[in-house]
């Protein structure tokens, strides 16, 4: 077991089920476009994706992670994952400089799908600005009622388009893209993950 495996089990935070969506309640920040961030002992950060993200888009094909030494900006797009020829871009949680980046999620992109808070996991940042950063993140039972309004905006977005309600037992369907190609791709992802355009986005 390598030391990457060991860290990321070692961090996995408390979890509360929203409509079948994961949601950490300890630990991890979360980003409103849906990226994490975790400040670890070593002064890194370590980031991913939340499982909002992954029910919705399902597993993808492919992640091009950010270039390792190039400093990204927080709500600056940093990575994207692609699935079938279309392509998701997602924003930074916190300023830094890319430190590494995870070789598995290279090799399995469906890692980040399966286990968004553990072996998923994207990369690490050496943060810049990471106090300020942290007081625009959702955090403890911040990100449970987030999810949950989250939740409702995607629950009222598939009633107005598909005329379904919430599902038996309240839990929505994995892959939602896979399932419901009306509701677009591209829909989704403008609406839930791009939530600050980066063309109004200004360097520090």
């Amino acid at each position: 077991m390598d030391s990457n495996t060991c860290q990321s089990r070692a961090l996995r935070p408390q979890i509360t089920d929203v409509y079948g969506f994961q949601v950490p309640t300890s630990i991890y920040y979360l980003h409103q476009g849906h990226t994490w961030a975790v400040p670890e002992d070593s002064g890194l950060v370590r980031v991913g994706m939340d499982a909002f993200s992954q029910r919705i888009l399902g597993p993808v094909d492919e992640v091009k992670l950010p270039v390792i030494g190039r400093t990204y900006y927080q709500d600056h797009v940093c990575l994207t994952l692609h699935r079938e020829g279309r392509r998701a871009a997602f924003e930074a949680p916190v300023d830094g400089i890319i430190e590494s980046v995870n070789p598995q999620v290279q090799q399995r992109p469906g890692l980040i799908h399966d286990d968004p808070y553990g072996e998923g996991w994207l990369f690490s940042v050496k943060p810049t600005n990471l106090q300020q950063n942290l007081n625009n993140l959702f955090y403890g039972e911040s990100n449970v009622t987030w999810i949950e309004q989250e939740s409702q905006r995607l629950f009222y977005i598939m009633s107005t388009t598909l005329g379904s309600t919430l599902p038996m037992g309240g839990a929505i369907l994995d892959d939602v893209c896979g399932h419901h190609p009306q509701l677009t791709w591209r829909r989704l992802v403008k609406e839930f993950f791009l939530t600050d355009l980066t063309k109004n986005w200004k360097k520090r």
